[in-house]
Formats: C-alpha cells, structure tokens, sequence
C-alpha cells in the first residue's frame, strides 16, 4: 500500500513495520538514535515515507543485532560500509553488477564461505527484487549454461543451486507472517519438476507485496496440491514448470474435471522458451521473470476458456502415458544391445533409461499441449549438449531410429502415426 500525494510516494511506518517485524516505535527510536532508517519528509505532510532500500537497511540492521552486534555498531557498520544509496550517487550500475560477478566466480569455484558472504550482504545491501533479479537469475542461468557445454560438473551446478536455495528459503522464512486474512497463495512446482529456485523468488516476492504464501517447492503430486487446495482454500496456485518432464505431469489438468477451482497462474523456463505453450496450458502465463510474476499475481483469476486437446490425441497421449515404462524399457534395451562395449562402459543404464523417458514425455507434451515446436527445442539441447558428452551424431539418430521401432510395435497403428511428424523434426529439424 502507498501513501500518495502531489509531491511523491512512499511506504509508511505502518507497512515497514509490518515488513520488517520491527514494530513501530521501534523504527522512530532506530531513526532518531542511530540515523536508520532514512524515511523523507513532504512539507505539509506529517507521515514519514519510505522506500525499499529503507526496508532492506532494517532487515540488515535486525540481522546483525540477531547475530550479537549492538545497534550502535551496526548503524555505524551499515553508514560506513555498507551504504547503497551512496554507492548508487557515484555509479548506479557498478555496485550491483560487481556483486554479480562475484557471486557467479564464487559459486564456480566452490568457495562456499565467501559465496555464503555475499549472499548475505547483498539481501543487507539491496532490496530482494534487485538481488533476485539482478544477481541470483543471471547467476544461475550462467552456471546452467556452463554445465550444459560441459564446463562444470554436475555435482558443481548441484552444489551451487542449493546454496542458493538455502539462503532463499532462509529469507522467505524470515519476513514477518503476515495476517490469516492475507490474499492467499500456494505455490508448487510441477509433478516430477525439481527446478525450483524461481519458484522461490517468486514466493519471496509475493510474500513482501503482503500475500500469505504456502511454499510447497518440489516434486508436488496434483492430487496432493488439490487436496491441500480444497482444504486451505487459496486465491491463486502458481506452478513452476521448467522441464518436459515437469509439463508431462501437468497433462491430467487438461481435463477439467481434475483442475482445482481457484485461479491457476505458472511460469518457468519452458513457456519462457515456448510462447505458443503458453496459451495452452491449465492457467494464465505469469510473465517471463519472478518480478513480473508477482506483479501480475493481484488479476490473476481462473481462465474462462482453458485449452483442451481433441479426443483422439487426448486418447494417443493417454496411451502414450500408460505404456511410458515399457517403452523405455523396451527401447533402452534394444538400444544397448547396438552399442559397442567401450560406449557401454561409458554410460550408465541410468542416464540411457532417462533420456529416453525424457524422449516419452516430450512426445506426450508436443502432442497434449499442441506444441510442436518443443521438439525443435529438445534438437537444439541434444546439439549443445551431446557433443560435449562425446556423444556422436549417429548414436542419438540410432536411438531414435530404435525408439520409433518400439513405438510402432507398442501402439496402434493410428496411434503411433500420430508421432512420426514430431519425431522428424527432432531428426530433421522441423
């Protein structure tokens, strides 16, 4: 809420307080004995007004007080050191821009004391909708980049994303609850989804706008989310998908009669990637960022008109997903039996039967969700990211040449027709 006049605009004491956890009299004895906050005075107007940067100078101060540091110093620390209003005189772009840069070298080279160090002080530096927008999201999609093209190992990108996750739930876990009759929001990621750190961004941002938020994070089965949702009665459910896997496990909303009544929203890295996705999926597209997302959260209503499938590719998916297992099955298996045995020592039987359950789910998705354009995506990840595996052209066209095998002896004729136009884009490109 903003107090508004014709001079400009402003937070009151009231909504800080009830940001912070910091109540009132409190903020006035900070102001008056250690010059924190900063809140600007309107001539004629007798409230104080203040900004963001005012809140995260609070929570910085709140913070250090919790770890021990007298209020004193701590006004003393932030004045002296840590200050972004006057960094941003000298050079708006720069303070900001070289916390991102060593924060990304921090987390590449697995210094976690310092990278845990900068974390901290950029949420006491900046506002969350800064440090998210401008130091964690162009972070983390680097460090993606980097172990897609083989950069970095998998235990590296692993390591590096839950640190970053532990500091975003520690933030969201430390704003003030806010009241039970708060606009209510759950919010999940998709069924098998694992990505989830916009999703925590987005919760965090929604919960400082004054939303009441349920964070349920990864891996959230549907029926659960409606169990909890005809329970908790939310507002809004939005649901991070950033995976064909992901997706695959929102295909039982396309039947109306599985999808919750409240106001379904989502986002996520693949209908950023896919704009004709977004129009058919369960829900209204958020926006392409967190910030974006939650700004959009207060019109989000449920769609009047939510795309379905026809009945005969409703019935081909619906095949599709009950055989997914045996034809991942069948298809790894005969794939093995083509490989010679120093490929075989390799790769693991693991990473074979994902990819091709990846291979299934896609298949699935372009089909349900009318959205073949997603296998020219899956092309493009298999270009970026099999040659630096060392894995050679004519062993995925192998693979896929066995796959439409299987399908074609696992389904019916009509119905195993319905994916060899998709399965000629991923070999040809569209």
């Amino acid at each position: 809420m903003f107090v508004v006049n014709d001079l400009q605009a402003g937070l009151t004491i009231k909504i800080v307080a009830e940001r912070t956890g910091i109540a009132e009299h409190t903020l006035r004895a900070w102001e008056r004995r250690y010059g924190v906050p900063q809140p600007k005075r309107v001539p004629g107007n007798r409230y104080r007004l203040y900004d963001e940067q005012d809140i995260a100078d609070v929570l910085w101060m709140k913070q250090q007080i919790a770890s021990g540091v007298a209020p004193s110093q701590a006004s003393l620390l932030l004045q002296q050191q840590r200050r972004p209003r006057v960094l941003d005189l000298i050079e708006p772009s720069h303070p900001i821009a070289a916390t991102q840069a060593a924060l990304q070298a921090a987390l590449l080279q697995s210094d976690e004391v310092t990278a845990r160090r900068i974390l901290d002080e950029s949420f006491a530096l900046f506002a969350p909708e800064r440090v998210t927008r401008e130091i964690i999201q162009p972070t983390m999609v680097e460090i993606g980049e980097k172990w897609l093209h083989r950069e970095i190992a998998v235990c590296q990108e692993h390591w590096a994303s839950n640190l970053v996750r532990q500091k975003l739930l520690a933030i969201l876990q430390s704003q003030p609850a806010p009241i039970v009759s708060a606009t209510h929001l759950l919010a999940a990621c998709a069924p098998m989804e694992e990505h989830e750190i916009g999703l925590l961004i987005l919760a965090l941002l929604a919960q400082r706008q004054g939303w009441r938020v349920s964070y349920l994070g990864q891996r959230t089965p549907l029926a659960d989310l409606a169990n909890l949702a005809r329970v908790s009665k939310p507002n809004v459910i939005a649901v991070s998908v950033a995976t064909v896997v992901g997706l695959a496990g929102l295909i039982p909303w396309l039947d109306a009669a599985n999808r919750p009544k409240a106001a379904l929203v989502f986002g996520g890295r693949l209908p950023n990637l896919l704009p004709s996705l977004r129009e058919h999926l369960p829900g209204t597209f958020l926006g392409e960022d967190a910030l974006t997302a939650a700004r959009s959260l207060p019109t989000a209503e449920p769609r009047a008109q939510v795309w379905s499938p026809s009945k005969r590719a409703w019935n081909v998916v619906q095949s599709l997903q009950a055989q997914r297992f045996r034809i991942t099955g069948d298809a790894t298996a005969k794939f093995m039996a083509h490989l010679p045995a120093r490929v075989l020592r390799a790769w693991s039987l693991q990473d074979l039967n994902y990819a091709t359950l990846y291979l299934v789910d896609a298949l699935a998705c372009a089909l349900a969700f009318d959205v073949p354009e997603l296998m020219d995506m899956q092309k493009a990840w298999l270009q970026a990211a099999m040659p630096p595996r060392e894995v050679p052209a004519q062993l995925i066209a192998k693979h896929l040449a066995i796959f439409a095998r299987v399908l074609d002896k696992t389904l019916a004729a009509d119905q195993a027709r319905q994916f060899k136009s998709l399965l000629a884009r991923l070999e040809n490109g569209g």
